[in-house]
């Protein structure tokens, strides 16, 4: 019952949280200089087309009489039209944002096993040339942006050696598989197709591993300091003098512990992953909600860049809430107090 009452404690907070950032990037969107319609028609369209227009997206109304018109209709799932595509809007997230996803969670799933692989091997090593090379690389990795890494991945491993397909998320003469997540490599291996798998997998490969450089680097740092302070503490003295090898201490009991403060940020670089792939998708040609986005903020698509604003809060809260989760999964301690407010 605690854990019921923490969990819908957690989507109240949420609930609220969403409702802030709707208001907040409403007014945003609504108070930055330029005119969106006009800058969607064009300079030669008549005035009467422009105030016809702006009339039909209640641009012309106060702006609390805007917002409420607008809530209504974002719960509804209705986003209204884009300038920029001129179609719905919820019809240009539901195309874009699979490739975005898609992207994002095989980035996680690199940088969270990579991460956390290296953090431990530095920390079982610790001090040794292993662990200074790891160290080395971390720092490296947190202080270089992903698009220098996909710059450099691009040139390395698509043009010079040719290892990796360097645009797009299949080959031109390769047939895409049935929409039904609208992620290629899931559609794939629902219908059967392990050719067209196999091409999205190797198109994945290096925008993934570029989007994860930085959080692989600071999940590497984290677990490392957490695991070596907690090979100093006195439980595993306790277990040294019943004879046990530091690798199996390190495996059975150190581990977990040491991966508290690890998935914490891990879930704020996953939900960080969608909105910072923008460079990444455009080097590397990925048609993706984060690019879709950049390109609604620069014409002033005011329903897109709301819808994406959205889309990503959205996303980020529900990230949180299963981090929440899963920190209580790894810690007793958590479990037990939030048993006791529950009680």
């Amino acid at each position: 019952m605690g854990m019921r009452s923490f969990i819908l404690q957690r989507l109240i907070q949420s609930v609220v949280v969403l409702l802030g950032l709707s208001l907040l990037i409403f007014v945003l969107v609504r108070v930055a200089p330029g005119d969106p319609v006009r800058a969607a028609l064009g300079p030669r369209v008549p005035q009467d087309v422009v105030d016809r227009m702006r009339a039909e997206m209640m641009l012309d109304e106060p702006y609390h009489i805007q917002y409420i018109h607008w809530i209504t209709r974002t719960l509804q799932g209705d986003f209204g039209n884009s300038l920029m595509t001129r179609r719905p809007v919820a019809e240009d997230i539901k195309q874009f944002l699979p490739a975005t996803m898609e992207l994002a969670l095989f980035a996680g799933v690199f940088m969270a096993a990579f991460g956390i692989l290296l953090g431990a091997a530095s920390a079982y090593r610790r001090n040794s040339w292993l662990d200074n090379a790891i160290r080395v690389l971390a720092y490296t990795g947190v202080v270089t942006p992903a698009f220098v890494f996909a710059v450099l991945f691009l040139l390395l491993f698509g043009y010079y050696w040719h290892v990796f397909p360097t645009a797009g998320r299949l080959a031109q003469d390769m047939v895409a598989p049935p929409t039904i997540t609208g992620m290629v490599t899931v559609d794939s291996l629902l219908t059967g197709n392990w050719r067209a798998f196999v091409d999205g997998l190797k198109h994945l490969v290096l925008p993934a591993v570029a989007l994860s450089m930085a959080g692989l680097s600071q999940q590497a740092r984290i677990t490392r300091a957490s695991l070596v302070d907690n090979l100093q503490k006195d439980f595993v003295l306790a277990h040294r003098t019943y004879g046990l090898s530091d690798r199996s201490i390190m495996l059975k009991y150190a581990l977990k512990p040491s991966l508290i403060p690890t998935v914490s940020i891990l879930g704020l670089d996953f939900a960080a992953l969608l909105s910072n792939a923008f460079l990444v998708e455009l080097i590397f040609n990925w048609p993706g909600l984060s690019r879709y986005g950049v390109n609604a903020i620069l014409q002033k698509d005011v329903n897109a860049v709301a819808a994406v604003v959205m889309v990503l809060g959205v996303t980020f809260v529900t990230v949180n809430i299963l981090v929440d989760i899963v920190v209580a999964w790894l810690d007793p301690r958590i479990r037990m107090r939030i048993a006791n407010q529950g009680g």
